[in-house]
């Protein structure tokens, strides 16, 4: 058995180095995407605040033609008014009108005011915005290039690894006991082995009983710990 733990560790040595590659494989797509996401909602929020330039530009030209329009009533009804001294009633109620006309218009042109000074904020804020998505949009190609750069190099070194396992793959390891391996390999982030140092074990720094530490000492079995299941193998003297 002490022949299988050996080959076991020799295997742990790759394995640790492939387990880690292969997270850096998920890691540079999922830090990639995370960043075009961040980026897409800024992209978002820039096009809603643009919508809303639009749609308050487009209500102010609204009321500048509403307000024109009751300035060319004005002028129609003060001729007409003009035109009627003689009649008191219809003269009064053409004052009425007016009155009541400038007043709208008088309301329409604070409310454009109103609504000016809040386009012209969001567009400055959009413009602000459309500054920082463009430094940031050449950021994130700059960054992706580089992960692109580093996942060859990652997949690269991935199989060189694999290739170098495949050749530390020895007949002396028992088909149940590479099947152990593998699941705790798995299961433990790449470290399916630890060390044990006198009581303590290496992978999960929890003392061990006595008859524990003398059946790894043997060397006839394979020993996992009871606390991280992790396969124990003596320190070197």
């Amino acid at each position: 058995m002490q022949a299988t733990l050996k080959a076991l560790l020799n295997l742990q040595e790759i394995d640790r180095d492939i387990f880690r590659t292969q997270a850096e494989l998920k890691r540079l797509p999922t830090e990639r995407q995370t960043r075009k996401g961040e980026l897409d909602k800024r992209a978002s929020r820039l096009a809603e605040m643009k919508t809303a330039a639009k749609e308050l530009r487009v209500r102010i030209k609204e009321i500048e033609d509403l307000t024109t329009t009751q300035r060319q009533r004005v002028r129609k009804v003060e001729n007409e008014a003009a035109s009627s001294r003689q009649d008191m009633a219809l003269l009064a109620a053409y004052q009425h009108e007016i009155r009541t006309l400038k007043r709208t218009i008088g309301t329409s042109e604070e409310d454009g005011l109103q609504l000016v000074e809040k386009v012209e904020g969001v567009e400055t804020e959009a413009a602000a915005l459309q500054s920082e998505i463009e430094a940031a949009t050449a950021t994130f190609q700059e960054f992706s290039a580089n992960v692109d750069r580093e996942i060859g190099a990652a997949q690269q070194k991935l199989a060189g690894l694999e290739a170098e396992r495949k050749k530390r793959l020895s007949s002396e390891i028992l088909p149940e006991s590479l099947a152990l391996y593998t699941r705790l390999l798995a299961a433990r982030e790449g470290v399916a082995l630890a060390e044990l140092d006198g009581r303590i074990c290496q992978g999960c720094y929890m003392e061990m009983p006595t008859n524990l530490c003398v059946r790894v000492a043997r060397g006839t079995e394979l020993v996992q710990c009871p606390s991280c299941d992790r396969i124990l193998f003596p320190r070197e003297s």
